[in-house]
């Protein structure tokens, strides 16, 4: 999917008609660039595309503000006017126009929207006729699905979240929706469902003990149904009060008043820095766990070492240990009939006997193994147990200290909170006191996901359990056994199917880690930086990409940074996948990335890499700017990748006093 123009009509901000964004490629430039000052409509650019195709904005935007207060000012008795964005695209060859629609009309005070919403999708046959897509409402789920909108049409200073710990479970969504997971969840169901039918259908089969087994396990799979759709529902909620809490914290961060910004602020170094005291209080409770388990059984068993090495020595001073002959050694001599000194070696000789005696003191390999080892062990642990006490208390104290230092960060966190609820702005009360309730809340969320989680892992080992019992049962009678080949069969596929997607999921996480490194290997500020995709699905940065242990508590730029190259690894495994002919809901393709707020939160040198390297991460990239952040480095390194560039201004030919409105100009 290639974007050729948008065109928008009295949607939010934009006023009137809009000239064309003509968005086409030509030759190396594949860069269009959109600037403006803050507040002027750059969101509202971004949010053009998400009404168009999907008919849905993102707040602090609103459907029902959707028509322009200018145009609805302007409308007198009886009149109508509309809005309108409509996208021209091309996809796999062939030009689609997408176009979405709503009319509006003035009845005396009120301006009321007529009848429901227009879209259609057409595209252009070979005889030049134009023909509509039969579907248009399904049609963006075949190209982009809605899940995966957000990695390809996005906030650039709000996709940080991905390389938090929260969002782990969007990433792994994000692998799953791009492999067309839907396919493989829908076979799932399908089998489990046929299942538990010929459970039942078997059942009548079974002697009075075994129709136990076969209720046993249609219990347990509708209660691992209901589980699964309270963890659905749970996650549902979970990712509400994440959204709702992120959107607060835009809305305080931007703030017109300088002490809600720098609270804001304040607050978000605060978090991190209590981040970075969970983790180094994990490791150390880590270290401390396996000083106590594993090395203090050393320091009880300590004042044996000495009696165990004192006698090694005195074997070892015996020449006992190591052995200077070995026993298989002996053997061999006996086998060949001859002795190293040339003499023959036959029973009942005395040579023989004297070399067959020699055997009794011959060691054995797995012997002198052992002893190498034995005193190796002793020594080390000799220095290790004079260790033991100061280690553990230099733990302790460490784990004390951080305990305190987070405690101190905890109290800063409620008195910024304080300060936020008495603030003079009511607004900012309202929106702090709504944080706090869906912070609550989440953590509960929480609590009842890992629960649920737990429960489900018990529920499917058990349902294995009982499974195989069912699967091991004897049955008699044709139809009996009829039935019972069917329900194995439907098993090994059920198992085939998960070991599929697990399969995929694994190998796909696997591709995009190694796309991951590259890209941010090339927007990196600090060279000695690198990302991985764990296999846990955390997006991680480390100075050591061999030590797992070695995460690092990323700035706001660095975050953006990972989840940039994350999304441009989407972007490359779509275009990819278009190619590899497997089934799937997610037909893949060569699409473009639209990003809002690009350069915000980065340094200098972070900005001059992304505008530097961005035009690599897709095909076609749409970038949204604001003047603040349009740097000489930005403007440096991006504007010879460019193909058009375009500009955002207040419409100072009109009273703004009756509709904030902006207007769109081509610059360049």
């Amino acid at each position: 999917m290639i974007i050729q123009q948008i065109n928008i009509k009295n949607f939010f901000r934009f006023y009137g008609q809009c000239p064309p964004i003509t968005c086409q490629i030509n030759g190396g430039k594949n860069v269009t660039i959109i600037r403006g000052d803050n507040g002027i409509g750059k969101t509202t650019l971004l949010n053009a595309f998400y009404w168009c195709m999907y008919g849905d904005v993102l707040q602090p935007l609103y459907l029902e503000k959707l028509l322009n207060e200018l145009a609805e000012y302007e409308l007198a008795e009886g009149e109508t006017t509309d809005v309108v964005v409509e996208i021209i695209f091309v996809d796999r060859g062939m030009e689609y126009t997408a176009r979405r629609r709503r009319f509006y009309k003035r009845r005396g005070d009120e301006v009321v929207q007529l009848g429901i919403e227009d879209f259609s999708i057409t595209y252009q046959k070979e005889n030049g006729n134009l023909e509509p897509v039969p579907d248009p409402d399904s049609f963006f789920e075949n190209i982009i699905p809605y899940n995966l909108r957000g990695f390809f049409f996005f906030d650039g200073e709000r996709i940080d979240r991905l390389a938090k710990i929260d969002g782990r479970d969007e990433i792994k969504q994000a692998i799953l929706d791009v492999l067309g997971h839907t396919r493989l969840e829908a076979l799932t169901e399908h089998f489990q469902k046929l299942e538990s039918d010929l459970t039942r259908e078997q059942r009548r089969y079974l002697s009075g003990s075994e129709q136990e087994l076969a209720d046993q396990y249609e219990a347990l799979t509708t209660e691992r149904q209901t589980t699964e759709t309270k963890l659905t529902e749970v996650r549902v909620e979970i990712k509400y009060a994440n959204d709702n809490i992120r959107e607060i914290r835009r809305f305080l961060d931007t703030h017109s008043s300088e002490i809600i910004k720098a609270l804001e602020h304040d607050r978000s170094s605060v978090e991190q820095l209590i981040t970075a005291l969970d983790t180094a209080i994990f490791k150390a409770n880590k270290d401390l766990t396996t000083l106590a388990t594993r090395d203090f059984k050393n320091y009880l068993i300590s004042g044996c070492f000495g009696n165990v090495f004192a006698y090694l020595e005195a074997k070892r001073q015996k020449g006992e240990l190591p052995s200077d002959i070995k026993e298989q050694f002996i053997n061999d001599l006996i086998a060949s009939g001859e002795c190293i000194c040339g003499r023959p070696l036959l029973p009942d000789t005395p040579e023989y006997e004297l070399v067959l005696k020699k055997k009794l003191s011959a060691g054995r390999d797995e012997l002198d193994s052992a002893y190498h080892k034995l005193t190796a062990y002793i020594k080390h642990q000799q220095g290790e147990v004079l260790q033991f006490f100061t280690r553990y208390h230099a733990l302790v104290i460490e784990i004390e200290t951080n305990e305190k230092q987070k405690e101190a960060r905890q109290r800063r966190l409620a008195e910024i909170s304080n300060e936020l609820k008495n603030s003079d702005i009511d607004e900012i009360k309202i929106k702090e006191a709504t944080r706090d309730k869906l912070e609550a809340d989440k953590i509960n969320y929480l609590r009842e996901e890992q629960k649920l989680e737990l429960r489900l892992v018990e529920l499917n080992k058990k349902i294995d359990e009982v499974n195989k019992e069912i699967q091991n049962m004897q049955v008699k009678g044709e139809q009996a056994a009829v039935v019972k080949k069917r329900r194995d069969m439907v098993s090994s596929l059920l198992s085939l199917n998960q070991e599929v997607r697990d399969y995929f999921l694994n190998a796909t996480r696997y591709n995009l880690d190694q796309y991951i490194r590259k890209v941010f290997d090339s927007l990196k500020e600090k060279p000695y930086r690198f990302a991985r995709l764990t296999d846990e699905f955390v997006l991680e940065i480390t100075n050591d990409l061999e030590n797992a242990e070695d995460r690092r508590i990323l700035s706001t730029g660095e975050r953006q940074v990972a989840s940039l190259a994350f999304i441009a690894s989407l972007v490359s495994y779509a275009r990819e996948k278009a190619e590899d002919g497997l089934i799937s809901d997610f037909n893949g393709g060569d699409f473009p990335i639209v990003m809002d707020s690009a350069f915000g939160n980065l340094s200098t040198r972070h900005k001059e890499n992304v505008a530097r390297e961005i035009s690599t991460l897709a095909s076609q990239v749409i970038v949204i700017v604001s003047d603040e952040n349009w740097s000489p480095v930005v403007e440096e390194n991006l504007m010879p990748r460019a193909n058009a560039v375009y500009s955002i201004i207040d419409d100072k030919e009109k009273d703004q006093t009756c509709g904030e409105h902006s207007l769109i100009r081509r610059v360049q």
